[in-house]
């Protein structure tokens, strides 16, 4: 196991994202720990880093897999409920609330690293600005005060700032910062960038955002870390969702096509990042674990392939 094989976001596959029994999940993770390539696996943390605790999931994955935690998941959630919870967030208090949640994850982060050394690679931060303040400006200048505190702790695992669409941009999912902001802001600080395919091309509504964005990342020498999630115009994954739709030809209207994988893979090696790999969901909640790990196992296969 190297750099060279992936990290895996499997959790929207999992059956516990459906509130599926905890049977179906063991025998889901069984299956997913017999799968070659697999260098570790990316998962959220809201409490915990799974919904039946961490030490479920350190119990259900093999020792040697690596961990790359992502603040996604809790950050969309708390934004549910209130839409000024986030890293580059104008409203102050809901800034501070932001930057609570990611020093108990430092604390979780460097609990079990002191207890297996070198098992969390990785935390995935996003920028998230508030939901009803439109200011790029204001927004950039709160994340630069978020990211400068953090950046400052003691971490026992890299930081990487993964990039969701611009709320710059028409109509956008998520609404983050746009990509330049977040390079100026991270300049100069031992943070790098990731880039999510899905989340570049929901951006332009573009295909060949990713690829733009991914170069733009490399020739600002802050490219950490590339991961491949698709999005689709019609079908269950709707129309440019960000719903981690598979692979096309497996997801037939997916625009993340094997070709596109290996644009990016070609231009930035896996080898010469912290990580790589993909993250994908099982949009259907009735699904057999076997078709949830196909999912995974036809990702890899895809990545592979993409890279010679």
């Amino acid at each position: 196991m190297n750099n060279a094989d992936y990290i895996i976001g499997a959790y929207p596959c999992a059956p516990s994202f459906h509130q599926l029994d905890i049977e179906q999940e063991t025998e889901f993770w069984r299956q997913l720990a017999d799968t070659p390539h697999i260098r570790g696996i990316e998962q959220p943390c809201l409490e915990h880093l799974h919904p039946y605790g961490d030490e479920w999931l350190l119990r259900h994955t093999p020792g040697e897999w690596k961990i790359v935690v992502t603040a996604v998941m809790e950050t969309m959630r708390q934004r549910a409920e209130n839409g000024g919870f986030g890293l580059a967030s104008a409203d102050e208090p809901q800034r501070q609330a932001c930057l609570a949640y990611y020093r108990r994850l430092q604390q979780k982060i460097n609990a079990i690293n002191h207890r297996q050394p070198g098992k969390i690679i990785a935390l995935e931060m996003q920028s998230a600005p508030h939901t009803c303040n439109s200011s790029v400006a204001q927004a950039t200048e709160a994340f630069a005060r978020s990211i400068h505190e953090i950046s400052g702790w003691e971490w026992s695992c890299a930081l990487v700032l993964e990039h969701c669409d611009a709320m710059d941009k028409p109509a956008p999912r998520k609404g983050f910062l746009p990509l330049a902001n977040e390079l100026d802001v991270i300049a100069g600080l031992d943070i790098s960038l990731c880039i999510n395919w899905a989340r570049s091309a929901i951006e332009e509504r573009s295909a060949k955002t990713p690829l733009s964005h991914t170069q733009t990342v490399a020739k600002a020498g802050k490219l950490g870390a590339l991961m491949f999630s698709g999005t689709t115009l019609t079908g269950d994954y709707g129309e440019w969702q960000d719903l981690h739709a598979p692979f096309a030809p497996f997801c037939p209207q997916s625009l993340m096509t094997p070709m596109h994988a290996s644009e990016l893979l070609q231009m930035a090696p896996p080898t010469g990042l912290l990580f790589s790999g993909i993250k994908l969901l099982e949009i259907n909640k009735n699904a057999s674990i076997e078709h949830r790990i196909e999912i995974l196992r036809h990702g890899i296969q895809t990545l592979l392939t993409a890279e010679k």
